[in-house]
């Protein structure tokens, strides 16, 4: 058998068994709210790592529940046991060499013997395992006017998706923001696959919803969830959710408003100078990451309401810790089974992610006085039907 086909199968064996994993999960269809008794999950970091992290994965397996961890400072990835929250490994990864990463954006987990590594804008793309090895260096071209595949584990977060020997990856399109006809931007796609054994690369058919810019230039952001069976987009500036095929075939759009947010969205054209467009972009109604969590069979968006600011200092924070921010929970439908508001500078939600435990969030914000330096730590939602 050949090397590729190897590392195919062992590809293809992962997803089986992620597949299997979220099999059993309820079907909620009651109303439900974020709750949280306190519990505190705190992982030890060193010197070197900070506690918020450019991009979390968690996996789970037979042998147990897992946290990875990117770690721009050293080129590394931190693998931590969520059960003795201690690190079991670190795999730093050369920038030059045979064995050379340039550099990691982000990953995605297909199992413990299979890690996807990605690079952007280089479009640099790996296969390793917890061991730091390459074990495969896949070369590919980008489609005409589109960038490298963009996958990144915080903020707007993306789900790759492996199928036989087919990389679904999303996607960002050369152009200008500011000005691109809402007619241009209608033909472009979200996302495209790599094929990992002749690097052909073909585009989506999903594209950016027609009207999306029509009433001005919106910011181009989107984040991507998938229950195995359909891919969910969520658009930042965009109640609407999209649901495709895993061919990316449209298949409905769900109108899925927060209550916390305003019914239009601003665009750039009202904001004509630095302040006014960092205020636009950190401190306007927005959606952000969405998250499938595959115990429980429903979906969290992560909504941003707008708030007031008036200095350049304000901004600065909001550019990292949000001020203010609510947790939208939907059922496999994409129903609104509730919307739970979080304390406002208490939270980091772009280091969120979901465990057979619950809705991890972070809590290094360095307003919230829990928040340790030294600790990297989450505290630990369940759903609660409401009565």
């Amino acid at each position: 058998m050949r090397k590729n086909d190897v590392i195919l199968f062992m590809l293809s064996g992962g997803l089986s068994f992620l597949q299997s994993c979220g099999s059993d999960s309820d079907n909620i269809t009651t109303p439900q709210e974020l709750v949280s008794d306190g519990q505190l999950v705190s992982l030890q970091i060193d010197s070197q790592t900070s506690n918020v992290s450019v991009g979390l994965v968690p996996f789970q397996d037979e042998n147990g529940s897992w946290l990875f961890n990117v770690n721009h400072t050293n080129n590394e990835i931190q693998l931590y046991d969520l059960e003795s929250k201690k690190m079991e490994k670190r795999m730093v990864f050369d920038l030059e060499g045979p064995e050379g990463v340039e550099y990691i954006s982000g990953i995605h987990v297909q199992s413990m013997d299979s890690i996807f590594l990605f690079g952007y804008p280089m479009r640099n793309l790996q296969l390793t395992d917890t061991t730091g090895k390459i074990k495969a260096n896949y070369k590919y071209e980008p489609p005409l006017s589109y960038l490298a595949a963009f996958v990144h584990n915080a903020h707007f977060n993306y789900t790759p998706i492996l199928s036989g020997n087919k990389l679904l990856v999303n996607t960002k399109f050369e152009g200008d923001l500011r000005t691109i006809p809402d007619d241009t931007l209608a033909s472009k796609s979200f996302s495209y696959t790599i094929d990992l054994e002749n690097s052909e690369v073909n585009l989506l058919p999903m594209t950016w919803p027609a009207g999306y810019n029509a009433s001005g230039s919106k910011l181009l952001e989107f984040s991507m969830a998938s229950d195995g069976e359909h891919l969910v987009y969520s658009l930042v500036a965009d109640h609407n959710l999209y649901v495709t095929d895993l061919d990316g075939n449209l298949l409905k759009t769900v109108a899925n408003k927060s209550q916390y947010v305003d019914q239009g969205f601003p665009s750039f054209n009202e904001a004509t100078d630095r302040f006014n467009t960092m205020k636009y972009v950190y401190a306007s109604d927005r959606y952000e990451r969405i998250l499938y969590d595959e115990y429980r069979g429903v979906f969290y968006r992560f909504v941003f309401p707008k708030v007031e600011v008036k200095s350049e200092e304000e901004i600065d924070q909001l550019r990292r810790f949000p001020r203010s921010f609510a947790v939208m929970i939907l059922d496999k439908d994409l129903n609104v089974l509730g919307e739970t508001l979080m304390p406002e500078n208490t939270y980091y939600p772009g280091n969120s992610f979901v465990s057979k435990d619950g809705l991890f969030i972070s809590i290094s914000h360095p307003d919230n006085p829990a928040n340790e330096e030294d600790l990297m730590s989450f505290e630990v939602f369940k759903l609660k039907e409401i009565e």
